[in-house]
């Protein structure tokens, strides 16, 4: 049983000849795709490929969603990396992930020149000078269109690397039937079909993008169309008029502030057919909710985690509660672990979505399981009425000797605004005293710098010692 070669074939028999794919004047259709992807698997398998972990380190493209679906079933293991990441971090997955073979945009060459120094097993393929080359070598070696041997729903098929900002980043390993466990959950709150229009602005190498804006698109048959540019999102929005937006609460601010500022409706903004808004990965507030359905639309609160495959709660889109992070995935075993008399504790879960483990981390995986087998997110919330409720991070609250609870995540996004440089911070309790390491390249005065931003602060939240670290030393 293979559920992505299933929905690839019956994408490509039901919508064949329709668009499908869009970027930059170029368009694929659901048939080209599917050709393109099994002639880029076949160039891949008779390289040696096959079994390995492939990486795409490269902003949205189409070769990206071709790359990953070929990748996914029928050669290896898809590891997509951050278009945003620098040398080093780069460096940090090629080793994390033992990868094979990288596809890498242009942009990049300057990195990749280095890392070829330095990893000369690996092989690095440039996306825009030869990509077609590969899959024109692989056309003739597939004699027939889905030939190629799949893998199984249970077999490891793509590698998300979490964002690392409460510790190093883990390579979360998904399996195919990880990355399918949603979309009857999707279905049963959306309906969507090939006349809907999804614009996708998301990052394929995260989880949400990946899965629910791209790969779901071969179950429902909805066209894609990438952004090109945050700057030009409005323009290219009411030229395309989407259907289908997903995004983090700070965009839909800025679309806000837009709408305002030239005294448009916010609906015209987004192209002024949207039936679904999907917002995601932060917060989302009360004030922002009831801003839109002001404007006439509803913010669909959606949660979920890398190590779920962006499936645990989405809002029904005419559920008039504005402050859960939406409804519990019908297929999923959720408790809460630990519970105070508020109800609100660790959430855990069991089901299709819950990741096979970190790759290459044996402890971390037994770490983030418990002794029934549940998933543990390290989110504090509850569950009321199928509705989940999320707190916080079960991480992130230092308790001083003073007894006082002093949230990590505040501080750390306070210490950072500081100055530009800083990449990373770590708070923790060493001695009795609240220290921070951060990680920054600047030749500042950090004494000073740290005083100042101490007097902005309750005596006790502020940082007794400090260190300053060099950030390439981050993922090493």
């Amino acid at each position: 049983m293979n559920t992505l070669d299933t929905f690839l074939k019956s994408a490509c028999s039901q919508w064949r000849d329709n668009d499908y794919l869009h970027q930059s004047g170029r368009t694929e259709t659901f048939g080209s795709f599917a050709e393109k992807a099994n002639y880029f698997a076949a160039y891949l398998r008779e390289k040696g490929f096959a079994g390995k972990n492939i990486g795409i380190f490269s902003p949205n493209s189409i070769e990206w969603m071709i790359a990953d679906i070929a990748i996914m079933n029928y050669v290896g293991v898809s590891v997509g990396l951050s278009k945003d990441w620098k040398y080093d971090d780069l460096v940090y997955a090629l080793k994390k992930c033992d990868i094979s073979c990288l596809l890498y945009s242009e942009i990049n060459s300057e990195m990749i020149a280095s890392a070829k120094d330095v990893f000369p097993d690996v092989t690095f393929i440039c996306i825009e000078k030869e990509f077609d080359r590969c899959v024109a070598e692989g056309k003739p070696l597939v004699k027939e269109l889905f030939s190629l041997p799949t893998k199984t729903d249970d077999e490891a098929a793509k590698i998300v690397m979490t964002s690392g900002s409460t510790s190093f980043p883990k390579a979360v390993l998904l399996s195919i039937k990880n990355i399918f466990s949603g979309w009857k959950a999707l279905g049963r709150r959306i309906h969507v079909t090939q006349d809907d229009i999804c614009y996708l602005f998301l990052p394929l190498s995260h989880t949400y993008g990946s899965i629910y804006n791209f790969i779901y698109s071969l179950v429902f048959g909805f066209k894609i169309y990438l952004a090109e540019s945050i700057m030009t999102m409005a323009q290219e929005m009411g030229a395309i008029r989407p259907t289908l937006f997903s995004a983090v609460p700070i965009v839909f601010i800025k679309f806000l502030e837009a709408a305002g500022q030239y005294s448009v409706p916010v609906k015209m903004l987004l192209g002024g057919r949207i039936k679904y808004l999907f917002c995601g990965g932060a917060d989302l507030t009360l004030e922002l909710r009831n801003r839109y359905i002001q404007e006439g639309l509803y913010l669909m609160n959606a949660y979920a985690l890398s190590e779920t495959a962006s499936a645990f709660s989405l809002d029904y889109p005419d559920d008039t509660n504005l402050t859960s992070v939406g409804t519990l995935f019908e297929e999923l075993d959720v408790k809460v672990i630990d519970p105070a008399e508020d109800g609100y504790g660790e959430l855990a879960v069991k089901g299709d979505n819950v990741f096979i483990g970190y790759y290459n981390d044996e402890a971390a995986t037994r770490a983030a399981f418990d002794s029934e087998g549940y998933f543990r997110t390290g989110d504090i919330g509850c569950l009321k009425d199928n509705h989940v409720y999320v707190r916080g991070r079960k991480d992130t609250m230092l308790v001083l000797p003073n007894g006082e609870n002093v949230s990590s995540n505040a501080l750390v996004k306070k210490l950072k605004q500081t100055d530009q440089s800083i990449r990373s911070v770590k708070l923790y309790v060493r001695d009795n005293a609240l220290t921070a390491d951060i990680y920054s390249s600047a030749q500042l005065d950090w004494e000073r710098l740290i005083e100042e931003f101490n007097h902005t602060l309750p005596k006790y939240e502020r940082i007794i010692r400090f260190n300053i670290i060099d950030p390439s030393l981050l993922l090493k």
